[in-house]
């Protein structure tokens, strides 16, 4: 059974998440990455929210950019998708 995450424990969770991966989380924007989810959930597809953080932390990981400028590429991506593909407007 799932459990959900209150909001507030998100920086427990990344603190734990981070000190597992070996990451540091100052270097963490959790706001970025949650909008990022929600635009995408919303104008493309539930399952690409996941997806694209996925991508978004690779581009990170290959210095692609920064993390503000690669999430509102993504925002962006997601805002045209939705406008593109009206077929999927629920």
């Amino acid at each position: 059974m799932a459990v959900h995450l209150p909001p507030e424990a998100l920086n427990e969770w990344l603190e734990a998440a981070t000190r597992e991966l070996g990451l540091d989380a100052t270097e963490i924007d959790i706001a970025a990455v949650l909008d990022v989810a929600k635009h995408v959930a919303h104008e493309v597809a539930r399952p690409a929210a996941p997806l694209s953080t996925f991508l978004l932390g690779v581009a990170l990981g290959s210095a692609k950019g920064d993390l503000p400028g690669l999430a509102q590429q993504l925002v962006t991506r997601a805002h045209s998708w939705s406008d593109d593909h009206p077929e999927n407007d629920a």
